[in-house]
């Protein structure tokens, strides 16, 4: 299983906020992967899965909803592509 974490970056007006922390993804199983963080730190973060199409084999990106209070976020592989691996991104907003 391959990890991916990816960020977004911080801007002049998020200065007093910073990234979240404690955080953990996983693949769930062959269409979703979980995302959470313990400390949101004023940020919040989602859930990303890579997804490989079993027709194609074409690589797609599906993201979760954005948190900030210690809930999962989940990401669903669409259509007929199935997980490859789980990933994070997080923002200081």
């Amino acid at each position: 299983m391959f990890g991916l974490m990816l960020s977004a970056p911080a801007t002049a007006s998020a200065a007093a906020q910073a990234h979240p922390s404690g955080c953990t993804f996983e693949v769930v199983d062959s269409k979703m992967t979980v995302a959470r963080c313990s400390k949101s730190n004023g940020g919040h973060y989602r859930a990303q899965a890579m997804c490989k199409d079993t027709d194609t084999g074409a690589i797609k990106f599906f993201d979760g909803d954005w948190r900030n209070n210690g809930s999962h976020s989940r990401a669903y592989c669409q259509g007929s592509t199935r997980t490859v691996s789980a990933g994070i991104t997080t923002k200081a907003s």
